[in-house]
């Protein structure tokens, strides 16, 4: 059933042999069985890849449901010993998970010692496809599309801003403008990190600039910022802990042309959510800053 459900998610048997670790014809052959079971086709199979039928996204929706209320009856069982045990599955984007959510499960566990988390790491489009296919309970994304099928419950703006360290000649600003940073050596954000999809418009119209580095891993962003390589653009979110440390100055971009994301908590539509569940999303709504929620 394992096999099943990563082939059904990666659309391809040779992707999910790779992803597994094992032979191609092992998932093959699973897949092959299971077909055999059920008496039906579970995939089609098109030069394109794999594609659950009708029939196969039946038997995902009951094996995914099946995994879900067995670790409910898990947790229940062992609940029995008198320690409330529940497991909670939350799926968000990378930034949210340097401070907001750490900070909110330790919060929770202090009511709840028997809290367990599953927490998955993806982009925005990852944890709305935990959202559809009931792989999570809580998401927590950036910019959510206007069309999709997941409430958002809260949601706040993560504005970008100007990260620079302490000692440096614009930390003391209370705004910058754009301009005021192009005679710095900058360390530029790359694709795909919401900061640079933030800057993009005031870069384009931007006179010349030098670019120091560049870099897709926030991490590394600030390992270069340390290294003294320049000035850097990030969310306020993605340099909270170094702030709170008084590391780095966030100081604030003024200019119009830059487009500050947001960052939303969402649930699964027409899901009945625990008690936990609930008390984990209003933790994290209240720790999200006051006074910039967009809803």
């Amino acid at each position: 059933m394992h096999y099943f459900e990563v082939v059904a998610r990666k659309q391809s048997i040779r992707v999910a042999a790779e992803a597994l670790h094992i032979a191609p014809s092992a998932i093959s052959r699973a897949v092959h069985q299971l077909e055999g079971e059920v008496g039906v086709a579970l995939f089609d199979r098109t030069a394109r890849g794999l594609h659950l039928t009708v029939a196969g996204e039946t038997v995902l929706a009951y094996m995914r449901r099946w995994k879900r209320e067995t670790e409910q009856l898990a947790d229940d069982v062992r609940s029995l010993a008198g320690v409330r045990l529940e497991t909670i599955r939350i799926a968000s984007v990378e930034v949210a998970t340097y401070e907001l959510i750490p900070q909110a499960i330790a919060t929770v566990r202090q009511r709840v010692p028997g809290l367990g988390v599953a927490l998955l790491v993806g982009d925005t489009q990852a944890v709305l496809e935990s959202m559809l296919n009931g792989a999570a309970d809580i998401g927590l994304l950036i910019n959510t599309p206007k069309k999709v099928p997941v409430p958002s419950l809260w949601t706040m703006s993560d504005p970008v801003g100007l990260i620079v360290p302490r000692d440096h000649r614009l930390a003391s600003r209370k705004f910058v403008d754009f301009v005021d940073c192009l005679a710095e050596p900058l360390i530029l954000p790359g694709e795909p990190l919401t900061a640079r999809w933030a800057i993009r418009s005031a870069l384009e119209a931007a006179s010349p600039y030098r670019t120091a580095a560049t870099s897709n891993r926030i991490v590394a962003i600030k390992a270069l910022l340390r290294a003294g390589l320049g000035i850097t653009f990030l969310t306020r979110l993605d340099v909270a802990p170094e702030v709170r440390a008084g590391e780095v100055r966030f100081v604030p971009l003024r200019d119009q042309a830059i487009e500050h994301p947001y960052v939303s908590i969402v649930a699964p539509k027409g899901v009945r959510r625990t008690p936990t569940t609930d008390l984990i999303i209003e933790t994290l709504r209240k720790a999200m800053p006051s006074g910039e929620f967009r809803a």
